[in-house]
């Protein structure tokens, strides 16, 4: 925890150290079972696609998440071409 001193009120203000917070949720998800980890995973996705749904550049961000896929296609192409299917 790092320490800020609000001079209006003379007491710290308390913001935890980023590494531990990253650290503490790894581990809180390292706990979880397989299918609870899946459901978290989706969750978060879910959470992004309804964030790009109600952005003002959802076109912008649409176009470029098409791309990769695009992209991600291709490099499948290639390479199930050259090492076979």
């Amino acid at each position: 925890m790092s320490d800020i001193r609000d001079p209006a009120v003379e007491s710290p203000l308390k913001f935890p150290d980023p590494a531990e917070e990253a650290h503490a949720r790894a581990q809180e998800f390292r706990r979880l079972s397989p299918d609870q980890r899946w459901r978290r995973i989706e969750e978060m996705m879910e959470l992004g696609m309804s964030m790009v749904q109600g952005s003002p550049r959802r076109a912008e961000i649409e176009r470029r998440l098409e791309a990769q896929e695009a992209e991600w296609r291709e490099i499948q192409r290639n390479v199930f071409s050259r090492y076979g299917a």
